[in-house]
């Protein structure tokens, strides 16, 4: 939805928050049933782990580089500019660009030729994912009062154990689905005709576990976006709130780079120390 003006203030709003209690609350699940889709997609590669070994004849090498450090190393570096535009601009529509972005990259995962361009779909996951947690946390703190804030975190948070469940509750029944079947079970619901042009018998369950979990990520950033509204920043602070200065990018990167060479030293240490003893 349009952002909401700026300026706008509300010399209650850190009582009751904002909006209705409803609205509230719908918007809180709203975004954690979207943490629990950034976790569904995050995981359901492990659930296909087997046919996708199989399928591109990969050592454990390449496949635990589908499922680590190329997608860690892009979902925290790109964590960062994310969470920067978020201090600035509309936070809804961010998640709702990353939302559309992730999903439809793990969608593409499931017409992956190779190992490369399942890589590649899954850095894309990755990009899209790094923006859901740092404006959804954001908007929550403008949507709650202080006093309930660690509840609504909380219930967020539910989104990392269910997304968990439910990609193998949802990816595993998927893979072991025959394209024959599926494409069946498309002609029983009318739909059949719009995928004509596909050989259902040349298509392996794993892809469509991709796509089948993946595309509907599509239509819940649709939803988001035109039902979830932008809070004024700040709506839910108390009226005599220290304002701090915003960080410029700048000072942003010494203070994690001071941050990384202070974690870089004690680990100096602690291996210094271990083989002392």
């Amino acid at each position: 939805m349009t952002d909401t003006t700026a300026g706008q203030t509300a010399t209650d709003g850190h009582i009751t928050g904002f909006g209705s209690k409803g609205y509230r609350t719908y918007v809180l699940l709203m975004l954690m049933v979207v943490y629990t889709l950034n976790f569904i997609d995050r995981n359901l590669i492990g659930v296909l782990a087997e046919p996708i070994i199989t399928t591109f004849s990969l050592s454990d090498t390449q496949f635990g580089l589908l499922a680590s450090w190329p997608f860690a190393i892009f979902y925290a570096v790109m964590g960062l500019p994310i969470a920067m535009a978020a201090d600035r601009l509309n936070r809804v529509n961010i998640i709702v660009i990353c939302i559309v972005l992730w999903s439809v990259m793990t969608a593409l995962c499931g017409i992956a030729a190779g190992f490369l361009t399942l890589m590649l779909f899954r850095i894309g996951v990755a990009i899209g994912e790094a923006g859901c947690t740092p404006p959804a946390n954001s908007i929550i703190g403008d949507y709650y009062p202080a006093k309930s804030r660690a509840t609504a975190l909380g219930i967020y948070s539910m989104g990392v154990t269910l997304g968990g469940v439910l990609a193998y509750l949802f990816g595993g029944p998927l893979a072991e689905l025959s394209g024959p079947t599926f494409g069946a079970w498309l002609d029983s619901i009318g739909i059949g005709g719009l995928f004509s042009g596909i050989d259902w018998t040349t298509v392996e369950g794993w892809r469509i576990a991709f796509v089948v979990i993946g595309l509907p990520g599509v239509v819940i950033g649709a939803i988001l976006m035109f039902t979830v509204k932008e809070p004024p920043r700040g709506y839910s602070d108390p009226p005599n709130a220290q304002t701090i200065a915003r960080a410029s990018t700048k000072e942003t990167l010494q203070e994690l780079a001071s941050k990384c060479l202070d974690k870089l030293k004690i680990f100096y240490k602690s291996i210094n120390i271990f083989f002392k003893i």
